[in-house]
């Protein structure tokens, strides 16, 4: 395109097209609208949220912890936005929501392709299992084709390790691994090379990206219980007790489980070394 070429606000939007995608099917029900409107937005950062995610696992894969990190920094920032696109939602009365429920059918947001393929980016095992074969039977023959490509590609979890291991430390085991988050945790000694520093910061943004998506499952599982209770949910979902069962998973277990075994002693010469 020339430096000349006349392009507006809307076209480069593509604002027509964008608005003509909100259209409700209940008759008469004002929120339905609101309701369309947050669950679009919740799929745009999802989109851009995985080419942030893939990009820090080529960054990790490539061995460079600090850009790696500086876009996991990006993907937090992101997903904190995705969360407070929700926050709208809490003006809506259950009556207003269950005024057009109907309209919704079968549809329900197990169905979201791209959710499924960021957990299986960040390398999460619950994706393998009933949660994934759940969310699979829901999705269109296009979006399966994309979800196995997804599930074959390199995860962020083993581009991580991936840097551990280059950096020296042992590896194979969990235990091992334990040891190596131990070391970063405990800070560097006298002669560790930079490179130190940047794993440590990194480890800790793997867990700040955790933890901001547990908080994300906690405002939907909280939205949800608000506006349908104990009932239900669409599409064959066990509604509120299945959201409230999925807060507490983890896309990085073993960053949290090291905590919970309460860090193992440092070695007193890094591995690296």
């Amino acid at each position: 395109m020339s430096e000349t070429a006349t392009v507006t606000y809307p076209e480069y939007l593509r604002l027509p097209e964008l608005l003509a995608l909100q259209v409700p099917l209940a008759d008469g029900v004002a929120d339905e609208l609101l309701f369309i409107t947050v669950h679009q937005v919740q799929e745009l950062w999802f989109g851009q949220l995985l080419r942030d995610l893939a990009d820090a696992r080529d960054r990790m894969l490539e061995g460079d912890p600090r850009a790696a990190r500086a876009r996991l920094v990006r993907c937090v920032s992101v997903t904190r936005a995705s969360i407070a696109a929700i926050h709208p939602l809490r003006t809506m009365p259950p009556r207003e929501f269950h005024a057009f429920r109907g309209a919704l059918g079968t549809s329900s947001g197990q169905q979201s392709a791209q959710y499924v393929e960021i957990a299986g980016l960040c390398g999460a095992e619950w994706v393998r299992g009933e949660y994934g074969r759940r969310a699979v039977a829901g999705l269109s023959p296009e979006e399966r084709e994309r979800l196995r490509g997804r599930l074959a590609e390199p995860t962020l979890w083993e581009g991580f390790v991936a840097l551990l291991a280059k950096a020296g430390f042992a590896v194979g085991t969990r235990e091992e691994r334990w040891e190596a988050y131990a070391r970063l945790a405990a800070g560097p000694l006298d002669g560790d090379p930079a490179e130190f520093a940047e794993l440590a910061e990194l480890a800790e943004a793997l867990v700040d990206h955790d933890e901001a998506w547990t908080e994300w499952r906690a405002c939907h599982a909280l939205l949800v219980e608000r506006q349908i209770g104990g009932r239900p949910g669409t599409g064959g979902s066990s509604g509120t007790a299945h959201l409230r069962e999925s807060v507490y998973r983890r896309f990085y277990p073993e960053l949290w489980e090291a905590r919970d075994a309460g860090f193992p002693a440092a070695p007193a010469r890094c591995p690296m070394g």
